[in-house]
């Protein structure tokens, strides 16, 4: 048969069963072998089997009796996450931070570092590369690192294809910089996907899920799809740009070449730009990033400012027409909105869900969530985890096999 070929041998199956147990850990804690026979269609023999192995791996341990269906007692097991653990790092315009986190998503440590979008890309990553580094020197137990960047990224060519107000970067090879710097494998992906991803694995959203969207608003749009665990893609990993899908035909270019692009409307420096224009009021000198500037516009319109409340109004009408878009692109069971215009989301998702209802056939309206992110870190870090996380639970056996 040729390379693309339909069928798995007996070593692709057992992987793919392992993997399916440590996810299965990975989202609820504790299992016992009995449930996880149940949930994936396995024997309880064939369950035991495989977990046998994946103890003597030191991936999954017992921790004692547990009630399981039918009030019987079981052995419960966990997956050993605080010995896995991950490098997060996350890419964007003005800084980039780096954070540690266990493949359960708990956060051990994370730092930013601020850079001017005109500095030399090189040194900026010199900087990010030692600090990584310094990590690995202090923490024995990273099996992998995973970096999220500014979309439309090329994940086959190893750059992004264009970050507004950022021409310079376009031209680094993320997989040559970062493929023999460290002695761990780096997995690399676009921003709005990570958060897609960190969602999905981290968000703690009812289940079962099918399709998962992510909307990324932050000094970008963006659009991460998730569906039954894996990412939506494309051919060069640049589906679901949503911030490049035209609003209006008739307005302004964008650097992306196109007209009128949904991130020149609703994006934090979009909203910054209107309300600069209708509440300067809202703003002083004093603010260390964007996302306080955003917060401050939030709170001027809590505090009854009429002008700030316009912009809240406009932005979230935007952003309703891209949860739109999304739903008649992906019917997703549900849209999570993140980054640093989410900070406004008690304002803006009243008048999303308006939008939304709208415009949208009554039946997919009724069938889809619309929420901010509850995650306690930022979502695009937590994201560069989350890729990490995703492909060592892919491949449990290469990745989290026991360390002295």
């Amino acid at each position: 048969m040729g390379k693309n070929t339909l069928g798995n041998n007996n070593s692709d199956l057992t992987e793919m069963n392992r993997s399916a147990i440590v996810k299965i850990l990975q989202q609820r804690e504790i299992c016992s072998r009995a449930d996880m026979a149940k949930e994936m269609g396995l024997t309880q023999a064939s369950i035991t089997k495989i977990v046998a192995v994946l103890i003597e791996m030191g991936i999954v341990s017992e921790v004692g009796s547990i009630r399981g269906n039918g009030n019987r007692r079981s052995i419960g097991l966990k997956l050993n996450a605080e010995r896995n653990q991950v490098i997060g790092v996350k890419f964007a315009r003005h800084m980039f931070a780096v954070g540690v986190f266990d493949i359960s998503g708990k956060i051990y440590t994370q730092q930013e570092t601020e850079y001017s979008i005109d500095q030399d890309e090189k040194t900026v990553l010199s900087t990010m590369k030692e600090q990584i580094r310094e990590i690995l020197k202090k923490y024995k137990d990273i099996v992998a690192i995973g970096l999220a960047l500014p979309g439309p990224y090329l994940r086959n060519e190893g750059h992004i294809a264009m970050v507004t107000r950022m021409p310079i970067w376009h031209n680094i090879n993320f997989i040559k910089e970062f493929k023999n710097e460290f002695n761990k494998p780096v997995f690399i992906e676009q921003d709005a996907n990570a958060g897609a991803l960190a969602e999905w694995w981290f968000g703690n959203h009812e289940r079962p899920l099918h399709t998962l969207a992510y909307l990324l608003d932050g000094e970008g749009l963006g659009s991460g799809i998730v569906e039954n665990g894996k990412l939506l893609l494309g051919k060069q990993g640049a589906a679901s740009e949503l911030g490049h899908i035209s609003v209006n035909v008739h307005g302004p270019r964008c650097e992306c070449g196109n007209f009128g692009c949904l991130e020149m409307y609703c994006s934090a420096p979009a909203m910054l730009k209107m309300a600069q224009q209708k509440a300067p009021e809202c703003f002083t000198d004093d603010y260390q990033n964007r996302a306080d500037a955003c917060n401050a516009v939030f709170e001027a319109a809590r505090g009854g400012n009429k002008k700030a409340l316009e912009v809240v109004q406009e932005i979230a009408e935007y952003l309703g027409y891209g949860c739109v878009t999304l739903i008649n692109a992906y019917n997703p069971d549900i849209i999570v909105i993140g980054d640093s215009v989410s900070q406004g989301c008690d304002l803006l998702l009243p008048i999303i869900r308006e939008v939304v209802k709208q415009r949208t056939i009554p039946e997919l309206y009724e069938n889809v969530q619309i929420k901010h992110s509850q995650l306690k870190v930022d979502s695009t870090l937590y994201g560069a985890a989350a890729i990490a996380t995703d492909r060592v639970l892919l491949m449990p056996s290469a990745f989290l096999a026991a360390r002295d």
